[in-house]
């Protein structure tokens, strides 16, 4: 649901440059019907590949003969029955939940309640020879039988448009989207839609940005783009915000076979309505050299032209990193960087290696960024770690599984206050695909510590998550799925006693009952101990969900 050209992570650094050997796990399947969707479990067990956006700034990336990823052609796939033509699809899903704690209360004040939910939807795509458009909204009405106080009607909107002006060369790239956040983690934060209606907020995030792309022959491509971007609240005292953000790339061309460069610029300007502001401006050089297909090194030097609030001494300067990228085998891939920027040394590691039906990832990463670059970053952290596209995402999995996946692996817990802050992230993963079977275990531990350390920033931003998810997946028939999967996190509020562990077991099981109309039966359990028991919550739930697509 990334509503920005330009995601979280790459606002701090220059622009990330699409990998070439992607990672498509084998045990997700496309959907080939409007009905077939992605095992849920078999994804579970991928969420804690690389360092995400949503966490810390990403590693540079060396200058590749590759284009960036956000500046890539629009996907021309066989999604649309006319290649100029409109496709739409309505849609409703009614759902009947069944819980023992509506409105996650502390032990002896929870009461048991019924929740019927509809969500009408409808979904627009359009695609020609040089615009691709993509609409996907809904609304959604639940109505709690006992506990009316906590009845709620919210949108969803995901809205792209995919301009080529100019053939190659000039483009315009526009994003829009409504979305429903948990307000913040001091309060009652449950899985999907459960969490408390007290502790919800609406945001409304749209951007626009140009881009100018002009080859110089075989000998270089430089890029220029422009994004205004802006998020505003809705019921919620949080500020609203806008950034301004220029960015310039020349890269080395086809003339250059083993050697490799790249001249890069930046400057982003960051504005909250109550006053707090942050400029990050960056020039940087980077030259590299591949000794064949298994082997890159580069090194890249620059300055940083950075204003932002933050206790430290300094809080620009000179910078530098250098980098290697091994590919011993086909299936194995190590890239490692170390360099200095004005908060200290800096180090990055990611590592992969696949077998016939065995993946293990880790990764490690740490950065300074902003809060409202966090902003639908973990819509792209997702789709990255599930090897896919995030329009793809929000295709094959519907909204309440998408909430689901973004909790068992740690990218919801964000405290979304205006503020910057340093954070470290160590992510591991281990899955195993026997075919109709899919095992998996994913670990992390993310710290976060805000630069100002003041104000709300202090206890909600400075924290230590450590947590482990274990899942299985079983395709017992062409149209059935059964999944089940457990997941544990601590999280260490930094500078307090504040200590919460959170538990969650899910075992499910879908059905496809025919090509534009599934049925899904869930059992949930959720708990959350802490230091206090005014903290703390317990909650079971069935949840049976049938979606029609006409």
């Amino acid at each position: 649901m990334q509503a920005g050209i330009i995601t979280g992570g790459e606002s701090m650094r220059g622009m990330r440059v699409k990998r070439p050997d992607k990672f498509h796990p084998a045990g997700l399947r496309r959907k080939r019907t409007p009905g077939l969707r992605w095992p849920l479990a078999a994804t579970l067990s991928l969420v804690a590949g690389p360092a995400l956006a949503s966490e810390s700034t990403p590693e540079r990336e060396p200058a590749l003969a590759t284009e960036p990823a956000a500046l890539s052609e629009p996907t021309r796939v066989g999604y649309f029955g006319l290649a100029s033509g409109w496709e739409i699809t309505p849609r409703v899903t009614a759902s009947a939940e069944l819980t023992d704690n509506a409105t996650l209360a502390p032990r002896g004040q929870a009461s048991s309640d019924l929740i019927l939910s509809v969500r009408p939807g409808i979904s627009l795509r359009q695609q020609g020879p040089s615009m691709e458009t993509r609409v996907d909204y809904s609304l959604n009405a639940r109505r709690f039988v006992s506990t009316s106080r906590e009845d709620r009607t919210t949108h969803f909107l995901r809205a792209s448009n995919d301009w080529e002006i100019v053939p190659n060369t000039f483009f315009l790239q526009t994003r829009a989207s409504r979305t429903e956040d948990a307000a913040s983690l001091l309060g009652p934060v449950g899985i999907g839609s459960s969490t408390p209606r007290a502790n919800l907020q609406e945001s409304t995030r749209y951007s626009i940005s140009p881009l100018l792309r002009t080859r110089f022959g075989s000998f270089a491509n430089q890029q220029i783009r422009y994004t205004y971007d802006e998020i505003r609240y809705h019921r919620s005292q949080r500020p609203n915000n806008d950034s301004h953000r220029v960015e310039y790339t020349l890269d080395s061309g086809a003339a250059f076979n083993r050697p490799f460069w790249q001249l890069a610029a930046f400057y982003e300007q960051e504005n909250f309505e109550d006053g707090l502001e942050g400029e990050f401006g960056e020039v940087s050089a980077t030259l590299g050299y591949r000794f064949g297909r298994s082997l890159r090194l580069f090194g890249t030097a620059g300055r940083e032209f950075n204003d932002f609030a933050t206790t430290r001494e300094d809080d620009d300067g000179s910078f530098w990193e250098v980098g290697a990228g091994w590919a011993p085998t086909r299936v194995t891939s190590i890239d490692a960087r170390y360099g200095d920027r004005f908060f200290g040394k800096t180090r990055a590691l990611s590592v992969e290696h696949r077998s016939r039906r065995s993946t293990y990832r880790l990764s490690y990463n740490e950065g300074i960024g902003s809060t409202r670059q966090r902003r639908g970053a973990q819509f792209d952290a997702l789709a990255d770690e599930l090897g896919t596209t995030v329009d793809d995402l929000f295709d094959q999995f519907t909204l309440d599984e998408i909430a689901f996946l973004l909790a068992v692996s740690g990218l919801t817990e964000e405290a979304l206050v205006e503020d910057f802050f340093f954070s470290q992230s160590l992510r591991g993963a281990w899955r195993y695909n026997t075919g109709r079977s899919v095992f998996g275990v994913t670990a992390f531990r993310t710290q976060r510590e805000s630069e100002t350390r003041s104000g709300l920033g202090l206890f909600q931003d400075n924290n230590r998550r450590t947590g482990v998810n274990a899942s299985w997946d079983w395709q017992y028939g062409p149209l059935t799925t059964l999944d089940l999967s457990a997941g544990y996190t601590r999280t260490q509020f930094l500078g307090s006693d504040r200590e919460d562990d959170r538990w969650n077991l899910r075992i499910g099981f879908a059905q496809e009952l025919s090509p534009d109309l599934r049925f899904r039966l869930v059992y949930r359990h959720q708990r959350r101990d802490s230091d206090s028991a005014a903290n703390e919550f317990r909650e079971n739930s069935i949840i049976a969900t049938l979606t029609k697509e006409f």
